[in-house]
């Protein structure tokens, strides 16, 4: 009686295995199929949460990650990608205590839900996996189920610390995508704003001088030489700007008509001294 006892056992652990080990080659393909940072936190919590059949699927994205924030810009809440939200890493150590291997709760305070689960959705227990990559705290992966007994303190973590580290090298990867691709941007900005200035400067150089001798012209009626002051500050509106394109250095943008966002001039030529800080352009 006690060796089928045994049997049983063994062949449950075994199907249990081969579950976990194809949600993990489902989350694999995934991963394989959005290597851009944008689709990936995009689909991602709505995939896992499909795969592993949860009620929320959250990604809490470390707000002093300096290549985040620049990936990612300064978003507003409400328009990062569905899912992911920023917290500040000291305040993920207070609730969590240990940010290096996997949080188990089925007792959630409501800062708890709240700090993890900000959508309202009920959940009973949760498992939250730090995102660590070559020594980077990226955030923390967090699962959410209606039932209590899902993820209990003291259930075996080995198969959350694998599925975080796919998520962590998944994410440092997308980082890296994002980071060539912003190189790319800065320096097209920053060739355009010098071809810019290489153009504009020979005009508005005649420019100047035209006026010159419209000054000089006997004598300009009172109309004509107001027009003409008004002319030569727009003249010199135009060279001051032109200076400033001259010193883009960075890629900066801001809103504009229609939803779209063009280079933010000021802010390129002298962007803010904390890099962690600077404001870039959307994905």
């Amino acid at each position: 009686m006690q060796a089928n006892q045994d049997v049983r056992e063994l062949v449950e652990l075994a199907r249990r295995n081969e579950e976990i080990q194809q949600r993990l080659d489902q989350v694999d393909e995934f991963l394989l199929a959005h290597y851009g940072l944008s689709d990936l936190l995009r689909h991602l919590c709505r995939r896992i949460a499909g795969i592993y059949q949860l009620e929320a699927v959250t990604l809490a994205l470390a707000s002093d990650h300096q290549r985040l924030r620049e990936a990612l810009g300064e978003r507003e809440e409400d328009r990062m990608p569905p899912g992911c939200f920023f917290r500040r890493r000291q305040e993920l150590r207070v609730i969590l205590g240990d940010l290096e291997r996997p949080y188990l709760s089925n007792q959630l305070l409501r800062e708890i839900r709240q700090c993890f689960f900000p959508g309202g959705v009920f959940v009973a227990s949760m498992a939250v996996m730090p995102l660590w990559v070559r020594g980077e705290f990226l955030g923390t992966f967090n699962l959410g189920s209606a039932s209590p007994k899902r993820y209990a303190p003291g259930l075996e973590t080995h198969f959350l610390a694998r599925l975080a580290r796919k998520l962590a090298t998944a994410l440092d990867a997308a980082l890296l995508v994002e980071q060539a691709r912003l190189l790319e941007r800065r320096e097209a900005a920053v060739e355009m704003a010098g071809a810019a200035c290489h153009e504009l400067a020979q005009p508005l150089t005649t420019l100047g001088l035209l006026l010159e001798k419209l000054r000089r012209l006997e004598p300009l009626r009172p109309e004509a030489q107001e027009l003409l002051e008004q002319v030569g500050r727009e003249v010199q509106r135009m060279g001051e700007l032109v200076q400033r394109i001259s010193q883009v250095s960075s890629y900066v943008t801001r809103p504009y008509a229609q939803g779209l966002r063009i280079i933010d001039v000021d802010a390129a030529a002298d962007p803010p001294s904390d890099p962690a800080l600077e404001p870039k352009g959307e994905l």
